[in-house]
């Protein structure tokens, strides 16, 4: 007989085993105070090992089936939580393709865009969202693709089913299929279209409210504050880039005569029909026109030199002079007339200042009111 030790449980077992015949097996069990008590057991060796051994065998598949339900109710129960999720989520999320196209989207999505699942499922995303958008996001979904990145969020608008635009925050990250050996990407959009609104008409009001600020109150042109911010703008940029920058005052000829002949009122409807001629005649994408002070007013005219300037000086004076506006105070003419000066700035006199500009520009106009008036002159 061959004798081995087996230990179960902490105990340990010798055994007397002869293997396919009956054998005795004499076993010592140790006690826990020491002694040791002698065991007696006739059996089919081998029977009882390979049913010891199919019971072990049988607990172990047992357990890992155990494992298995556990894992798949788990699982179950994962997707059931998700799909609750997806379903009720209170923002758009869709599961999008490699090509952008939408294979299952959830119902804040549809109605976010306003299409049904079986629509959307027919399109990509590009066909209902703004060109310039799409092309950003395409890029992006790309290097999301490749793994350049791992996730990315764009602000982008789309076409609602009914034509109007929806903007959205939409984020986007890599879901893996497992089971298809396909990548996917969930996209997640938040509806802001409410949020860009709500900007869109504070920023017309902030415009319209600066607008008011750099407009004259009586007149509606440009005011002093804005032409003065103007001048040093187009001043530099006419310094940087060699360019003419010329500059007209206009000052109209006895008008305070006018005042007392007219009264006030009259005189103020007069400044009007005057400013509305210097809109009219000026291209208002370059130049600008602006009251100075009281009846004197400025127009200042981005890469015009000084011949371009005097013809549009021309064109105003005698613009004012068909208003036919009655003024029996004038010393020099029946009707209201203007006078203007000119001057300009260019390569020749890179020394010149904003304010030498201005100040050349009303040396002429002085020259021309010394002049008789109702005449154009130009700084020399």
């Amino acid at each position: 007989m061959d004798v081995f030790k087996m230990k179960f449980k902490g105990r340990i077992f010798v055994l007397s085993m002869v293997l396919l015949t009956n054998c005795l097996y004499i076993a010592y069990y140790y006690m826990k105070d020491g002694h040791i008590e002698r065991i007696e057991i006739i059996g089919l060796p081998l029977i009882l090992l390979i049913a010891w051994w199919s019971g072990k065998q049988y607990d172990k598949v047992k357990h890992l089936e155990d494992i298995n339900l556990k894992k798949k109710k788990e699982l179950h129960n994962s997707n059931q939580m998700f799909r609750t999720l997806f379903e009720n989520a209170p923002i758009g999320i869709s599961l999008i393709d490699q090509d952008g196209r939408p294979v299952l989207t959830n119902k804040k999505l549809q109605e976010i865009l306003g299409y049904n699942e079986d629509e959307l499922n027919a399109m990509t995303f590009s066909e209902f969202s703004d060109p310039d958008d799409s092309a950003i996001n395409m890029d992006l979904l790309k290097d999301l693709l490749d793994g350049k990145i791992d996730h990315y969020e764009l602000e982008k608008r789309y076409y609602h089913k009914d034509g109007h635009v929806v903007w959205g925050i939409v984020t986007s990250a890599l879901y893996p299929d497992i089971d298809n050996e396909t990548t996917y990407v969930i996209g997640m959009l938040v509806d802001i279209t409410e949020r860009k609104i709500a900007e869109q008409k504070l920023k017309e009001a902030y415009k319209e409210k600066e607008s008011l600020s750099n407009r004259d109150g009586l007149t509606g042109i440009a005011n002093r504050r804005y032409f003065d911010e103007y001048l040093v703008q187009e001043f530099e940029k006419a310094r940087k880039t060699a360019s003419p920058l010329s500059l007209i005052i206009i000052d109209i000829d006895y008008f305070k005569q006018y005042n007392d002949c007219y009264g006030h009122l009259k005189g103020d409807e007069c400044l009007k029909q005057v400013a509305n001629v210097f809109e009219k005649t000026i291209d208002q994408s370059k130049g600008v026109a602006a009251r100075f002070g009281g009846e004197e007013f400025v127009i200042l005219l981005p890469e015009i030199d000084t011949l371009g300037a005097s013809v549009i000086a021309n064109q105003i004076q005698g613009a004012i002079e068909n208003l036919r506006i009655s003024h029996i105070g004038s010393e020099i003419s029946e009707y209201l007339t203007v006078s203007l000066g000119i001057s300009t700035f260019n390569m020749e006199s890179t020394s010149l200042t904003p304010e030498d500009l201005i100040s050349e520009a009303d040396q002429a106009l002085y020259l021309a009111k010394q002049s008789s008036r109702n005449r154009i002159e130009i700084y020399h």
